[in-house]
C-alpha cells in the first residue's frame, strides 16, 4: 500500500471515529432551578436546558414523588457564532415541593436521552409547625380548625378556616376540603367575612370561611390539607420609559404596575376525624342527631267544633338544628276509623347559617269527619340523639281529642194526609143523617191523572236506561284502560321483585336499599315510603326489624348483621296481606264524601 492509500484510509477511520463520537454524545441536558432559596410553601421552576436534538418528548410525571406538577411550558433558541449554528430548547416545569428537606430531582426520559438528577434543598415555610399566633413571622398563613374531631355518624362537624395577612396579594384561590377514608357531605355556610384581629402584637387582616360538615359512616376519615394559592409582592420592577428618562408618566402608571409578583402556596394542617357509629343506648327505629329538634303543629279549626262532612286542617312540621334535609324522617299521620285523612306533598327547606344547617319540613293532612263521635288522634314521637348533651331525646306532639258533631239535615217536607169521609148533618134539616163524602173527581181530571202517571213512569224509565247506560260505559272504559296499563304496570312490578332477588343472592345492602325503593310503589300504590325507617314503620316484625337492620348497616354499624332472604319472604307476604285487603275494598274505592246522607249517587 503506498503513503498516499494509507493517508487516506487513516482520514476516513478518523472522520468515521468522529461521526460515531458524536453520536455517542448525543443531546447534552442540563438541570437547574429559577432560585437557590426554595421554600415548602412556594412553588419553583425545574429548567431542563437541551442543546441539540432529542429523539422524544420528555416524560415529567417521574417528578410526581416529591413535587406537585403545577404546569410546563418551553421556549427555542438559535445562535450562531464563528458560523457554527447551536440549538437550545428549555423546558420550564412549575413545581410546588410536597415536604421539606432534602429533594431529588430524578432523570427525566427525552426518547432515548435522560437528564442527569439533581439533588436541592427545600427550608421549612414560616408557619409550618407552628402554631397559629407562633406563624406570625409569616406574612400569610392559614388556620384550620373543627369543632370536634370525634363526632358521631351524620353529626354536623364545623369546619373554620380562616386565612391571615399582612400584604396585600392577587389572584388568590382556596382548595374545597376532600376527604380520605369515607364518604362526608360538605356544605359551604353563606358568605366570607372579612376584619382586623391583632395577635402577637401585629395587625392581621383575616378572612373567615366556614363549612358544615356531615361524615356519612364510621371510622377515621382523613380530610386533605387545604391549599391556598395566591401570587404576593416581589419587588419593585426595573423599567425605562420608552420615551426616555425615568418612567413618571401617570398613563403608564396606570396601565403597568411598578410591583412584581411570585406565586406562593400556603397550606393548612390536615385533619382527622374519628367518627363514632349508632351508640347502643340509641332505642329510635331511625338515627337522628342535631343540637335541637322540635315538633310543631296547628289546626284550622276548633276541635270541639267539628261537623261530619266539614274538613279541618292539620299542619305538622319539624324543625332540626344541625341536620340536613335527606336525614329528616317522613310526617305521617295513622289511618282512624270514621276519619278521611288526605294528606299533602311535604314543603322542605334548608337553610345555612352562621350556626350550621336548620331544616324544617312541614305537611298539612286534610281531615274529613264521616259520622259523629269522639275520635282521639294518636301521639306523635320522635326519638332523636342530643349532640349536645351526648343522650337520647324524645320531641312529643301529645294526642288530641277532637269532637264531631252531626252535620245540619234538611227535613223532608211531610206527606200530606189523604181526605178523610165525615157525617155531619145539613143545616136546617132534621131529617136522617146524610154522609157528606168528598167531592167527586170528573171524567176530564181523571184521563189527566192517568196521562201524568204515564209520563212520570215513562221518565223513571228513560231515567234508570240512562243511569245502566253510563255505568257500563264507565266500566267498559274503566276495563280497557286496565288493560291498556296492566302490561307496564305488571312489567316494572316483575323488574322490581327481580331486581330484589338479585340483590338477596349478591348480598350486596346498597342494591337490597335501591330494590326496596323501587318495589315500594308496587307493594303500598298510595303513599310509599321513600326511605327504609319509613317502610319499618309500616311493615310488622320480622320485617321492621330487618330492615331497620339493614339500614343501620348502611348508614352507621357495618357489623350489624341483616338477612336478605328474610326481608324478600316478608315482603312478599306483606305484599299479599295488602292486596287481599284492599281487594277487599275494591268497592269502596270510591267512598262518598258524605256516606251517612242517603241517596248519594256514589252508593247507586
Amino acid at each position: 500500500m503506498t503513503g498516499t492509500s494509507r493517508r487516506l484510509v487513516y482520514m476516513a477511520g478518523l472522520l468515521l471515529l468522529l461521526f460515531l463520537s458524536g453520536l455517542a454524545q448525543g443531546a447534552q441536558i442540563r438541570v437547574e432551578t429559577d432560585r437557590g432559596d426554595i421554600a415548602a410553601d412556594e412553588n419553583f421552576q425545574i429548567v431542563f436546558s437541551v442543546e441539540g436534538d432529542v429523539d422524544g418528548e420528555p416524560d415529567f410525571s417521574v417528578l410526581n414523588k416529591d413535587f406537585e406538577l403545577l404546569g410546563s411550558s418551553q421556549s427555542r433558541s438559535v445562535s450562531i457564532v464563528n458560523g457554527k449554528t447551536s440549538r437550545t430548547t428549555r423546558y420550564l416545569v412549575n413545581v410546588l415541593p410536597r415536604r421539606s428537606g432534602e429533594l431529588t430531582i430524578p432523570p427525566v426520559r427525552f426518547g432515548s436521552d435522560k437528564s442527569p438528577q439533581v439533588k436541592i434543598l427545600v427550608k421549612d415555610s414560616a408557619a409550618q409547625g407552628r402554631s397559629s399566633a407562633a406563624g406570625a413571622d409569616a406574612s400569610v398563613f392559614l388556620e384550620v380548625a373543627v369543632d370536634k374531631e370525634a363526632p358521631y355518624v351524620q353529626q354536623q362537624v364545623m369546619l373554620t378556616v380562616r386565612i391571615f395577612s399582612s400584604i396585600s396579594w392577587r389572584e388568590a384561590s382556596l382548595s374545597e376540603p376532600e376527604f380520605e377514608g369515607g364518604e362526608v357531605l360538605v356544605q359551604k355556610l353563606g358568605e366570607d367575612s372579612s376584619y382586623q384581629k391583632q395577635r402577637a402584637g401585629k395587625n392581621w387582616q383575616v378572612i373567615e370561611r366556614r363549612y358544615a360538615l356531615f361524615p356519612q359512616q364510621s371510622g377515621e376519615i382523613r380530610m386533605q390539607a387545604l391549599n391556598l394559592r395566591l401570587r404576593i409582592p416581589a419587588g419593585r420592577k426595573k423599567r425605562h420609559s420608552p420615551f426616555g428618562g425615568g418612567f413618571n408618566d401617570p398613563f403608564f402608571d396606570d396601565f403597568f404596575s411598578n410591583q412584581s409578583y411570585r406565586n406562593k402556596v400556603v397550606r393548612g394542617k390536615p385533619i382527622t376525624l374519628r367518627v363514632k357509629p349508632v351508640p347502643a343506648a340509641f332505642s329510635g327505629g331511625q338515627w337522628l342527631i342535631a343540637r335541637d329538634i322540635r315538633l310543631e303543629e296547628s289546626w284550622s279549626d276548633d276541635l270541639d267544633k267539628l261537623k261530619t262532612g266539614e274538613p279541618v286542617t292539620r299542619t305538622l312540621a319539624i324543625v332540626a338544628d344541625g341536620v340536613t334535609l335527606g336525614q329528616l324522617p317522613d310526617l305521617e299521620m295513622a289511618e282512624i276509623h270514621g276519619l278521611r285523612i288526605y294528606p299533602d306533598e311535604p314543603v322542605a327547606r334548608e337553610q345555612a347559617t352562621g350556626a350550621g344547617i336548620l331544616s324544617t319540613s312541614s305537611r298539612k293532612f286534610a281531615i274529613i269527619p264521616v259520622r259523629p263521635g269522639d275520635y282521639r288522634i294518636p301521639a306523635i314521637v320522635l326519638k332523636w340523639w342530643n349532640s349536645e348533651t351526648d343522650r337520647e331525646e324524645v320531641a312529643r306532639i301529645p294526642p288530641r281529642m277532637i269532637k264531631v258533631a252531626g252535620s245540619a239535615r234538611v227535613a223532608a217536607p211531610p206527606v200530606p194526609a189523604a181526605p178523610e169521609s165525615v157525617t155531619e148533618k145539613p143545616p136546617g134539616k132534621t131529617g136522617p143523617v146524610q154522609e157528606v163524602l168528598s167531592p167527586a173527581i170528573s171524567p176530564a181530571a181523571d184521563a189527566n191523572k192517568w196521562l201524568l202517571a204515564g209520563a212520570v213512569l215513562f221518565l223513571a224509565l228513560w231515567l234508570v236506561t240512562l243511569i245502566l247506560f253510563l255505568r257500563l260505559k264507565r266500566r267498559v272504559s274503566a276495563s280497557s284502560r286496565e288493560e291498556a296499563e296492566a302490561t307496564p304496570v305488571a312489567a316494572e312490578a316483575k323488574a322490581a321483585w327481580k331486581a330484589l332477588h338479585e340483590s338477596v343472592e349478591k348480598g350486596d345492602a346498597a342494591e337490597m336499599r335501591k330494590a326496596l325503593l323501587k318495589l315500594a310503589p308496587v307493594v303500598w300504590l298510595e303513599q310509599p315510603p321513600r326511605s327504609l325507617e319509613a317502610m319499618a314503620q309500616r311493615a310488622g316484625e320480622p320485617l321492621s326489624g330487618e330492615l331497620q337492620n339493614l339500614s343501620r348497616v348502611l348508614y352507621a354499624d357495618e357489623n350489624i348483621a341483616w338477612d336478605g332472604q328474610r326481608i324478600e319472604e316478608g315482603m312478599k307476604a306483606l305484599h299479599g296481606a295488602i292486596g287481599k285487603k284492599r281487594h277487599g275494598k275494591k268497592q269502596e274505592a270510591l267512598r262518598p264524601m258524605y256516606p251517612e246522607l242517603k241517596g248519594n249517587p256514589g252508593d247507586i
